[in-house]
């Protein structure tokens, strides 16, 4: 086998990374646009009225009869749902660099929505999206994290402490980005999911939400339905417009070592 054919192998093998990476960038865009979709053509369902099959509730969360209640990672409030994700700056010659996520957990325990009219059993599943407004702290190198941040990197292993040394009288170190979110116990909340029935008193219907609908959307939110959808549908649009970009440069050095060489 020549060297001018491996050359042209390996260029290609090479391209279609970014083509892959292209497509999975460009797949996410478009299930942000179909979740927005869907979010919009829903029908909001009073609790009391619920049935089996895709559902939309809005009503405030509250503990069940079990009475779990979390405390959210950094700032230790008292929450049903949380989020947290550090993410690390790192350095690149070609774009100067981007944020990488190290850490992402999401904690959610059984509740109850209640509109007013009646109220239903929300578990989040596996596969659900757990969508809430975040916090935000940016952590410049060789400064210190707040105290909340820095007891939550103490507790939680797997988080790596920060690289930090001194150089004379200036502290270098990582960059880092701490996002925060929860959902408190009598919060608004937006449910989008698949409802089924459970286990009542005789003469009694009960319904649980814990399972994705039939587009395989479970969307659980302290957000509006007006911003989810807003959201879903310039994400979507970003992401497909990233994605495509990167499959045309992918593709088009794919077949530059077959033209030029």
């Amino acid at each position: 086998m020549s060297e001018t054919l491996l050359f042209r192998l390996g260029w290609s093998g090479f391209s279609l990374i970014f083509v892959v990476l292209g497509l999975y960038t460009a797949n996410r865009g478009r299930a942000e646009r179909a979740r927005s979709k869907q979010i919009a053509t829903t029908e909001t369902t009073p609790i009391r009225n619920l049935e089996p099959g895709t559902v939309e509730i809005k009503g405030a969360a509250h503990p069940t009869d079990e009475g779990a209640v979390l405390n959210s990672p950094i700032e230790r409030a008292s929450a049903l749902a949380t989020y947290v994700k550090i993410e690390e700056w790192e350095h690149s010659n070609q774009s100067g660099g981007n944020w990488k996520t190290k850490h992402e957990k999401t904690h959610v325990v059984p509740m109850t929505v209640d509109d007013g009219t009646g109220e239903v059993r929300v578990n989040l599943p596996r596969d659900g999206d757990l969508i809430v407004e975040e916090t935000q702290t940016e952590v410049a190198g060789g400064e210190e994290p707040p105290e909340a941040v820095r007891r939550y990197v103490e507790r939680e292993r797997s988080v790596d402490e920060r690289d930090q040394y001194d150089l004379g009288p200036i502290s270098l170190g990582d960059r880092r980005r701490y996002s925060e979110g929860w959902i408190e116990p009598g919060e608004e909340v937006y449910v989008l999911g698949n409802a089924h029935e459970k286990e009542a008193d005789w003469g009694e219907r009960a319904f649980v939400i814990d399972e994705p609908d039939d587009s395989d959307t479970f969307v659980l939110s302290d957000k509006s339905e007006d911003d989810l959808i807003q959201e879903g549908k310039w994400g979507g649009r970003i992401l497909l417009a990233i994605g495509g970009f990167i499959i045309v440069i992918g593709a088009l050095f794919t077949v530059i070592p077959w033209v030029v060489f």
